[in-house]
């Protein structure tokens, strides 16, 4: 094993933002003007009476009616005034709050490169995270109080891996000199060879040539 190379790189960004406005108070003042509601009521009242009249004497009763009307007569006269006043107020306050948080979360990057005799391995890794936050604080003020937030969130990650094999070639001294230790044995191993080869026909014909010897 050769070479061990690692390196990570992380890069983050935040941004932080808050926006205050506040407009003038605005006061809003309406009169209406006086209006004068005048009604009359008149009203007669009539109401009529009859009497009867019975009068006696000594030992005679007479009997007669006379009528009698009265008659009255009331008039009234009623008069209402009715004022009316009307003031409408209305005051505006208008606040803006907003504020931006965003945060940046990029490029982290792990590079591992071995190196093998024979074998290379190439990896690659790449994990990318993509992070932004949006968080959005819209306030008005009236009379009526609105208030809206908007949060989203993006997260994007990448996770990609490359793996690549090759052969790699090396050529070193020790290589060398080990092949020609391997020849040089397999040569002392012919020589060998050769050697019994050749002792042994000797010794045939040695075992011959007696033989004959002795006849």
């Amino acid at each position: 094993v050769r070479t061990y190379v690692v390196v990570v790189r992380t890069y983050v960004r935040t941004y932080v933002r808050t926006y205050v406005r506040t407009y003038v108070v605005r006061t809003y003042v309406r009169t209406y003007r006086t209006v004068p509601y005048v009604r009359t009521y008149v009203r007669t009242y009539v109401r009529t009476y009859v009497t009867y009249v019975r009068r006696t004497l000594r030992y005679v009763t007479l009997r007669y009616v006379t009528l009698r009307y009265v008659t009255y007569v009331r008039t009234y006269v009623r008069t209402y005034v009715r004022t009316y006043v009307r003031t409408y107020v209305r005051t505006y306050v208008r606040t803006y709050v907003r504020t931006y948080v965003r945060t940046y979360v990029r490029y982290v990057r792990t590079y591992v490169r071995t190196y093998v005799r024979t074998y290379v391995t190439y990896v690659r890794t790449y994990v990318r995270t993509y992070v932004r936050t949006y968080v959005r604080t819209y306030v008005r003020t009236y009379v009526r109080t609105y208030v809206r937030t908007y949060v989203r969130t993006y997260v994007r990650t990448y996770v990609r891996t490359y793996v690549r094999y090759g052969t790699v070639r090396y050529g070193t001294v020790r290589t060398y000199v080990r092949r020609l230790l391997l020849l040089l044995l397999l040569l002392l191993l012919l020589l060998l060879l050769l050697l019994l080869l050749l002792r042994t026909y000797y010794v045939r014909t040695t075992t011959t040539t007696i033989y004959i010897y002795n006849k």
